[in-house]
């Protein structure tokens, strides 16, 4: 029998150490599962078919190495994770080369994060209703405030051709980010979407990090510039 992905789903985990793997999980046998099944929200295209769309439904289009943390203990060692920024899950399978149809999604817990390389998503319940939550990339973590990046995915559906002169035309994600300054109380604060704007987020310190800005020749637009913007001010 093959080696259920569910394992890494369980309602309650009464003790987790770090050195957790996939054998000691094999004994969990209450399950609890947001979504048995991948959801696809895209117009029925098929995920796994490249050629029907135009960009990714994903933040990275192939799975990745990683871990999953409950709380501070780590609970899955070097699954393979992508996050599906459409649906707003996150895809775990038991290694790089188990088949996508037995990927699972992980629960929405805000104690639950996963690390993908130097990437970290957490999920963040909106008003206390995890219904309404959803997953962030933590871009950074600073000693006053955090920066948060909300992976957003726009979908254009596609068209059949109308006649044979014409060709299909393919459904499209295009990207469009959030970004969010996180005080260490959990408030949020959204950046503005227009460039002159977002430095009104600063505040009082708005004219010293524009000096910065200009000073070092960074784009606020550009996620290396805003990281090291942020990072400067949080360092104010």
């Amino acid at each position: 029998m093959k080696l259920k992905i569910l394992i890494l789903l369980a309602v309650v985990v009464m003790s987790f150490t770090a050195v957790a793997q996939f054998q000691t999980r094999q004994s969990i046998n209450e399950l609890y599962l947001a979504d048995s099944y991948i959801k696809r929200q895209a117009n029925g295209i098929s995920y796994s078919n490249p050629d029907e769309y135009k960009g990714t439904p994903y933040n990275f289009p192939d799975y990745q190495i990683g871990n999953v943390y409950k709380g501070n203990a780590l609970f899955a060692t070097e699954v393979a994770l992508r996050y599906n920024a459409v649906a707003d899950e996150l895809e775990v399978k038991e290694s790089l080369a188990t088949p996508n149809e037995d990927a699972r999604v992980l629960p929405k817990d805000p104690e639950i994060f996963v690390k993908i390389g130097d990437d970290i998503f957490v999920f963040v319940p909106f008003e206390g209703k995890i219904e309404e939550g959803g997953y962030f990339h933590v871009m950074f973590e600073g000693k006053k405030l955090d920066l948060y990046k909300k992976i957003i995915k726009k979908v254009i559906p596609g068209k059949k051709a109308s006649n044979s002169l014409t060709k299909d035309v393919p459904t499209e994600f295009r990207d469009k980010s959030q970004y969010f300054l996180v005080t260490k109380n959990g408030r949020f604060y959204q950046l503005p979407d227009t460039k002159a704007r977002k430095f009104d987020i600063f505040g009082a310190n708005k004219d010293i990090v524009m000096k910065y800005v200009d000073d070092n020749d960074l784009d606020v637009d550009k996620d290396e510039d805003l990281l090291k913007i942020v990072m400067y001010y949080d360092s104010i």
